[in-house]
């Protein structure tokens, strides 16, 4: 009887897993004009140690009064950072 139950139960799992991907269609929306149109990813093809490519990415947006603050944010991540005069300075007496 405890067999036959457990058979059951699986069955039953089995049809619900299999029914599952079923209810992912998208046959109700209309992705035509009057529906929402797929949007393409942007091309981010820049490492984060490509510090020219940002500054160019960004001047192609019109980030200029940025580029001073992205300079700061990049270099303040590495260690070269003390050597170029972007970590803290104590006040000159």
């Amino acid at each position: 009887m405890m067999i036959r139950q457990l058979l059951c139960v699986f069955i039953l799992l089995s049809v619900l897993l299999l029914l599952l991907p079923a209810g992912a269609e998208e046959s109700g929306i209309d992705t035509s004009e009057g529906g929402r149109q797929k949007r393409n990813i942007p091309n981010w093809a820049l490492t984060s140690d490509d510090f020219f490519g940002w500054v160019e990415e960004l001047r192609k947006h019109a980030g200029y009064e940025h580029i001073e603050d992205l300079a700061r944010t990049f270099w303040a991540h590495f260690p070269s950072a003390d050597r170029l005069g972007y970590g803290t300075h104590e006040p000159e007496e």
